[in-house]
């Protein structure tokens, strides 16, 4: 009896793990063309259907030796870029989106260039969800719709 007590607990503990990572969904995840041993960016719509909020805590890929989550921003006439070592907010029922000239993926140190038309894996790390890997594609300009 006491196994069995001990799976159900198991089970139910991770029950708001598993839900929780259904309700966000990433699209349109892109990154610029850029040069083995530089830095490149990435560029994601994070969607949030459910009724908890959550948070994109940190990033990873074989492509890169670090990414770090930035902002970019205007202050005092010249544009900028921060680290936002906080993460990025995905409120309950809305998204958060990664895009040029706002929230990005820093690809720091990459191993490889990113070609246009090849893909890589991003693999995003949420408070709440866990980590989900997604398919960054290589383009020039963001993905239509």
């Amino acid at each position: 009896m006491k196994p069995l007590v001990f799976a159900t607990a198991l089970l139910l503990a991770a029950s708001p793990v598993l839900a929780a990572s259904t309700t966000l969904q990433v699209s349109k995840a892109w990154a610029r063309p850029a040069p083995q041993g530089g830095n490149g960016a990435g560029y994601a719509v994070i969607s949030n259907s459910g009724t908890a909020a959550d948070k994109l805590t940190a990033a990873s890929s074989p492509v890169a030796a670090r990414i770090e989550i930035h902002e970019s921003m205007v202050m005092n006439g010249q544009a900028m870029m921060h680290p936002r070592p906080g993460g990025l907010a995905v409120p309950a029922g809305g998204t958060a989106v990664l895009r040029p000239g706002g929230f990005h993926l820093m690809l720091m140190g990459l191993k490889q260039p990113l070609k246009t038309g090849e893909q890589f894996p991003v693999t995003l790390t949420f408070k709440k969800a866990g980590k989900q890997t997604i398919d960054f594609i290589v383009q020039q300009t963001p993905p239509a719709g």
